[in-house]
């Protein structure tokens, strides 16, 4: 079977989003998948990244779309992103399976979550711009682009042959919005094999001293809005906690910019990591106690279960995501920075309930493997590729 990944990002395991593409790709090779890439810079050549992000995606998606229509029928299976190809399906042979991937749903970005995502930096110099910059302008052209990325994905939806997403929240979305259950699958996200006997190497025991994680980019989307409410109430109640943010790369540039995000008071018990390499990562989580997740929307919370890889319990947002891999009893409602707080701090003080829970957190993240998970995908595209065979042969 030949199946062609259409990236809108290049070809790396540096970035979430193509690190996934591309440790999918290596198992399902494993199964003897015949694997292709497209990334925009063999479409629009290496100037790409000059462009803005609105013209780009145009840009992408019609040049997607043109080289789809010639060589799409060299492939058995299409999968692309939600965003790049909201066409008819009788543009592309009847034969082979489009495949519409979600790394984060477009449904969920409704007005009042964006109007949250736009909340300024947390700290008095960036909230003073924010308000000077005509807000309320900024967040109303915001809302339009978000609507306008929502139509173009539901055209999508409604074309493409199967929707693949990675959580039960995404399911229920499109549901709600009319796409036909027969068409979605629910297929996680995992661990490489080359990757997991390096988390396997971190020990379950208890670190001698408390230590709270986070892994991911800091912005609005993950939290960067709460996290110093977070960390500040939970040092008034665990006076020598530390916190290691790891990856925080993105909307602040520097580890600078992220501590200045928190009270001054509070920044010397802060150990920001902006990039780290993928390898690194076990080690760098190896003398933590257990994980913080407060992200608002994820397509599955990758942090979260790399976290839980190396025997770190982890406190997330009840938001699409984290509840694919964590109990009810470590979620709470989104924006809920005192309950998350309580939570972290309830665990930190129970040694022998954290000692268990740093044991379940790495049995937990043993169920999310890319062995199994390729297995999964390459059996659920066959499925639906077996039916485009009979509606191809239909006259």
């Amino acid at each position: 079977m030949k199946i062609l990944f259409c990236s809108h990002n290049p070809k790396v395991k540096s970035l979430g989003a193509p690190k996934v593409l591309v440790e999918l790709a290596e198992e399902l090779e494993c199964l003897e998948w015949e694997i292709t890439f497209i990334t925009p810079s063999d479409l629009l050549g290496e100037n790409f990244q000059s462009l803005n992000s609105d013209k780009l995606r145009k840009l992408y998606a019609e040049s997607l779309r043109n080289y789809l229509k010639i060589n799409a029928i060299n492939y058995d299976v299409i999968d692309y992103d939600q965003s790049y190809l909201p066409y008819p399906r009788d543009e592309f042979p009847s034969d082979t399976l489009m495949v519409a991937r979600c790394p984060l749903l477009a449904y969920h970005f409704q007005p009042e979550l964006v109007r949250k995502l736009l909340k300024p930096k947390p700290n008095w110099k960036s909230k003073l711009k924010f308000f000077f910059k005509q807000s309320l302008l900024i967040t109303k052209l915001d809302e339009i682009q978000s609507q306008k990325n929502i139509q173009i994905a539901h055209h999508t939806f409604i074309e493409t042959d199967l929707v693949n997403v990675s959580n039960q929240d995404d399911k229920i979305e499109l549901l709600k919005n009319g796409i036909a259950e027969s068409k979605i699958c629910v297929i996680p996200l995992g661990i490489s094999r080359l990757r997991r006997p390096l988390f396997d190497q971190v020990s379950s025991d208890l670190p001698s001293e408390p230590k709270v994680a986070f892994v991911g980019t800091f912005d609005n989307r993950k939290g960067a809005s709460d996290f110093p409410k977070i960390v500040k109430n939970i040092c008034q109640h665990i006076p020598n906690i530390t916190f290691r943010l790891i990856g925080t790369k993105g909307l602040y540039a520097s580890d600078i910019e992220v501590l200045e995000c928190f009270p001054p008071k509070i920044r010397n018990q802060i150990e920001v990591i902006p990039r780290f390499e993928p390898n690194d990562l076990p080690s760098l989580l190896s003398d933590c106690s257990l994980g913080i997740f407060p992200s608002y929307i994820e397509g599955f919370g990758f942090g979260v279960l790399e976290m839980l890889a190396a025997s770190l319990p982890v406190i997330a947002y009840n938001a699409p995501g984290p509840p694919m891999m964590l109990p009810e009893e470590y979620l709470v409602d989104r924006g809920d920075t005192d309950k998350m707080a309580e939570k972290v701090v309830a665990l930190l003080n129970d040694n022998e309930r954290l000692s268990s829970a740093r044991i379940w957190a790495k049995q937990q993240s043993q169920q999310f493997c890319w062995q199994k998970i390729a297995q999964q995908t390459s059996e659920i595209y066959l499925e639906h590729w077996q039916k485009r065979q009979v509606i191809a042969t239909v006259p």
